[in-house]
């Protein structure tokens, strides 16, 4: 053993390899894998083991916390482990099952067992020692799952302590509690008294003799009601037993099956002696075993009469009998017609079918049918259809020997898997009949049965000689000699493909119609009007909040969670449609067992009978409370929209009077302060009375200025009220108008910047907004601003025309001041067109106004 070199944490003392050659020899060569940590869990060493199972390098560990090789979600519980193993005062053993994460990832399980080694100076060291239990545990649950499967379940009696243990199997078919220890008393329970002392007798030979057991437990009279099947091996050393090992099976099935097999044989005989028409049962050889009632009145002999005549004395041997019989030998069955002998010595036609088979023995037989056809016209019929049953059947049988190997199959078998008997002779089913998709466990437990003799039954898919799949119910039958003993089976199987495939196609369309109610919050029910019992589909049940466990859909409940205030309406809706007055389509609201109230969507229409009786009631419910939820609050929406609009309008209406209205003023204040003086000062020159000569000449030039003065002011006032037409030059040249206006009267720099403006993509609307905007905020900032610098800004962006005014006046605080009236009406200007204002400004920064129009 080695301690990494990087380590700066002493040396533990078994790790010095030049003092511990042997140790570290067989340190490295054992399978379990070990790592050892110090006290502060950084990793001293570990041997080659452990290095392999966690996929790491010896030099990748040493030095590195322990903590590194566990999975996250384990590590708080991983860190209390070791610093409780550290901390201990006394040094114990600690054994865990722990997932460990190797380099790549992969997380498995191991059992690990923690020591705490100490040196004379207290050092600590924690030595782990793993097994990877991967395959073991994946084994021990692949066991449980087939015994629970199976029905199953395994015990263990340890002979010199009495203690039983048993298996999770066990514990399922006696229903008891896993974690409860199963005692002779509870079998006792379960199997009954009587059943209990047969199986305490049999262990009781096990454990004395060695002797093992295979028996049947007759529970039908106690609480469990079955039939068990005790299985036990004992085990033992020196001849005696130390250990029995056994199984209990539930083979109530089996036993049901049985039983129905013998109450067919009664009623075979029972039918046989009823029949219209004669039995006979015999051998190959003409012997005759069995004759029923109409065989002894239609032939006049007795039953022992029969066994002693033969074959040969009672119906006549014609060449063509022979060939019959011929037929029937290589064939398994022939029908034709045949002359009978009456015990009067009458010959009688008779019509015939037999067949040959093997019975329950494996002894041949020949089972024949007879019928007097003197009045074969009027049943000719009847006689067609009697003897195509009697020759075809729909069942594939199959007969096997002791080994499995099939010695006769019929007709139906060739009919459903395609292979002869020719093809199959000799062979086992398990040899060609099972594909890839063949339930393996199945087979093996049909070839279990087989072995020990057992009756059973399965389905299973088998693969026909062209490759097509087909489901088979198979039941299986043994067969024993006259000693009890085991010489082959039979076999009876049903194709039930279709039935497979329609109820894959039933589960897969109830799992789709299940998945669409719970998509659309749409259940289905369906009443009858008889009983008043309900079946509703699980959404039903959810839609009405009750439990699909405790709760049996009947009218009364049905009724009861409608809300009082509709239970007239639905009533009167369901009693219209009961009376033939059409189909129901209502809404209605329903109060769940927990209170809460839900509004459902209901249709329903009603199925009469042949009998025109009104039969039954189907239809569908819709949950559309959300749905009324969201209408009622998109009325609410809507309306309080049409308020804000109605509003919105009148605050437009409003700012427009208050405009037009400053706009008189402002008019009426031009007019007044400027105009209306300067026609007055012309007025005063022109009506001076003290002027003559060249002084009235000098002063009617002076009145002329002040006139061409008052015409140039109107002019300009004129200007700004009136909009710009479609026959002006341009929105870029009227803008430019309105600057150097404004340049002429305020000595101020003014920039327009408008590159690559297309005027002939505007809307003339849209031009007009865009001057008034300019307009407004130019009067804004002359007004108040107080500025020297203004620039002006209009570009086309990504789709967007933007106008963008800035000054360096006086500006203002944004959080604080109110906008006014020009600042409102830029804005509602702009939002005529969808336009985006946005405002910045701050005391002694200017003022920005930007408005950003989608093109």
């Amino acid at each position: 053993m080695r301690v990494h070199s990087k380590t700066q944490r002493g040396n533990f003392p078994a790790v010095d390899s030049g003092a511990n050659p042997v140790f570290n020899s067989i340190f490295n060569s054992i399978d379990v894998g070990i790592l050892v940590a110090d006290n502060e869990g950084f990793l001293v060493d570990m041997n080659d083991s452990f290095c392999r199972l966690t996929g790491y390098d010896r030099r990748e560990l040493l030095g590195q916390y322990f903590l590194s090789l566990v999975p996250e979600i384990q590590r708080d519980f991983t860190l209390f482990t070791f610093n409780a193993a550290m901390e201990a005062q006394v040094p114990r053993q600690t054994i865990i099952e722990f997932p460990i994460q190797r380099k790549d990832g992969h997380i498995f399980r191991v059992n690990c067992k923690l020591n705490v080694l100490m040196e004379p100076d207290d050092t600590r060291y924690m030595m782990v020692s793993i097994t990877d239990i991967t395959e073991t545990t994946n084994y021990k649950h692949l066991l449980e799952e087939t015994e629970l499967a199976t029905g199953i379940g395994g015990w263990q009696l340890d002979v010199q302590t009495n203690r039983l243990s048993c298996t999770e199997g066990l514990y399922k078919l006696l229903d008891t509690p896993k974690y409860n220890t199963i005692s002779w008393e509870d079998i006792l329970f379960f199997v009954g008294n009587e059943a209990y002392l047969q199986f305490k007798h049999a262990v009781h030979l096990a454990v004395e003799k060695g002797t093992p057991f295979n028996i049947e437990l007759d529970c039908t009279k106690c609480p469990s009601a079955r039939w068990i099947r005790a299985i036990g091996r004992p085990k033992q050393v020196f001849n005696k037993t130390i250990q029995l090992f056994g199984t209990f099976q539930d083979i109530t099935q089996d036993k049901h099956a049985e039983q129905m097999l013998q109450l067919g044989q009664l009623k075979y005989r029972a039918i046989s002696n009823s029949s219209l028409y004669a039995f006979i049962l015999g051998k190959p050889d003409g012997s005759i075993l069995e004759t029923n009632v109409k065989a002894r009145e239609l032939f006049g002999y007795t039953e022992e009469e029969f066994r002693k005549l033969g074959r040969h004395g009672v119906v006549m041997h014609t060449p063509e009998l022979y060939q019959m019989m011929h037929e029937r030998l290589t064939k398994g069955f022939v029908q034709g017609e045949l002359i009978g002998i009456r015990r009067n010595g009458e010959h009688f036609p008779c019509e015939f079918s037999s067949v040959y088979f093997k019975d329950l023995n494996g002894e041949d037989r020949m089972s024949t049918i007879l019928r007097d056809i003197s009045a074969k016209k009027k049943v000719e019929e009847e006689l067609r259809k009697l003897s195509h049953i009697a020759r075809e059947t729909l069942s594939p049988i199959i007969i096997c020997d002791v080994e499995s190997k099939i010695t006769w199959v019929n007709a139906a078998f060739t009919r459903v898997t395609e292979y002869t008997l020719q093809d199959v002779a000799g062979k086992r089913p398990e040899d060609f009949l099972y594909g890839e998709e063949t339930d393996r466990l199945a087979v093996l437990d049909m070839i279990e049965n087989k072995k020990n003799g057992r009756t059973f039954d399965t389905e299973v898919l088998i693969y026909a000689k062209s490759g097509r799949k087909v489901w088979i119910a198979v039941q299986l039958q043994p067969q024993f000699d006259k000693l009890g003993k085991l010489n082959g089976y039979f076999a009876i199987g049903i194709d039930i493909t279709e039935r497979r495939h329609s109820e894959e196609i039933i589960r897969h369309n109830q799992k789709l119609l299940q998945q669409a109610e719970q998509i659309a919050g749409l259940g289905s029910w369906e009443t009858n009007l008889k009983t008043g019992v309900s079946i509703w589909s699980d959404e039903m049940y959810r839609i009405f909040g009750w439990d699909t466990k405790n709760e049996v859909p009947t009218l009364g409940p049905q009724f009861s969670v409608i809300h009082e205030d509709d239970m007239e309406y639905v009533l009167n809706s369901i009693k219209d449609t009961i009376e033939g007055n059409g189909d129901f389509d209502i809404e209605h609201r329903i109060v769940r067992p927990d209170g809460h109230m839900r509004v459902v969507h209901a249709q329903g229409q009603l199925i009469i009978n042949t009998l025109g009786e009104p039969e039954k009631l189907i239809g569908v419910v819709h949950d559309v409370t959300v749905v009324k939820h969201a209408e009622e609050q998109l009325r609410l929406h809507q309306a309080k929209l049409a308020e804000e609009r109605v509003e919105h309008q009148r605050q437009v209406a409003r700012a427009t009077i208050n405009i037009q209205e400053k706009e008189r003023s402002e008019i009426g204040k031009e007019l007044h302060d400027n105009v209306n003086q300067i026609l007055a000062s012309a007025k005063l020159f022109l009506s001076s009375p003290f002027l003559e000569g060249d002084e009235r000449e000098k002063f009617t030039l002076k009145a002329a200025e002040h006139i061409h003065m008052a015409i140039e002011e109107i002019r300009k006032l004129s200007k700004s009220l009136v909009s710009p037409s479609a026959a002006d030059l341009g929105i870029i040249e009227t803008i430019n108008d309105m600057i150097n206006d404004i340049r002429w009267v305020q000595k101020m720099d003014i920039n327009f910047n408008h590159t690559d403006i297309d005027e002939s993509t505007l809307d003339y609307g849209l031009k007009l907004t865009i001057y008034r905007i300019i307009q407004e905020q130019m009067n804004n900032i002359l007004k108040h601003a107080d500025a020297s610098q203004i620039s002006i800004v209009l570009q086309e962006h990504a789709k967007k025309l933007i106008l963008t005014i800035f000054d360096n006046g006086r500006g203002f605080d944004t959080q604080v001041r109110r906008r006014g009236i020009g600042l409102n009406n830029i804005v509602n200007r702009a939002d005529v067109f969808n336009g985006k204002v946005d405002i910045e400004s701050a005391p002694g920064q200017g003022c920005m106004v930007r408005v950003v129009f989608d093109m």
